[in-house]
């Protein structure tokens, strides 16, 4: 009786890891995730800003991407496809992350591009593609820490 129970216990807290986030903390994601979807600026011109654009773009489908798997099994026990696909994301959310101190950087040269543009056509369009920028870094910086948390506790069985 011990035993099973113990088992119980076990299996109780490793189905309850996955959902073990607060509601603050999946309401707070909601929203980061929600503005990570929104739609990346045309290219405007201007290599720095275009390059830096294409990087917060590919981060943030990246974060979304983890996002929408971890939600789905938001309280379910994952199958073993879902544990190896966890591990994938895991790895994943690691190569974002130097994404993501790629973008900090080239964030500097493209506002620093921005300023030293003198058409106004082309200002306006960089503008949106620098404002872009700053909310996928925004958003996906705290955002990857904590889809990283849930999908050790995904593979870890915890």
């Amino acid at each position: 009786m011990k035993k099973f129970l113990m088992c119980a216990a076990a299996l109780l807290m490793a189905v309850t890891a996955v959902s073990a986030q607060t509601p603050e903390e999946k309401e707070a994601s909601a929203k980061r995730v929600e503005q990570l979807k929104s739609e990346a600026p045309k290219a405007c011109g201007v290599a720095e800003i275009d390059d830096a654009a294409k990087t917060a773009e590919t981060v943030a489908a990246a974060t979304v991407e983890v996002a929408d798997f971890t939600a789905l099994l938001d309280g379910a026990t994952p199958s073993a496809e879902q544990i190896l696909r966890a591990t994938e994301l895991l790895q994943r959310i690691e190569g974002t992350s130097a994404e993501l101190k790629q973008l900090t950087e080239a964030l500097g040269k493209a506002t620093s591009s921005l300023k030293s543009l003198k058409n106004p056509m082309k200002v306006k369009s960089a503008t949106r593609s620098v404002s872009y920028v700053k909310t996928v870094l925004e958003n996906a910086t705290p955002e990857l820490p904590y889809q990283a948390k849930l999908l050790g506790a995904i593979v870890s069985g915890k």
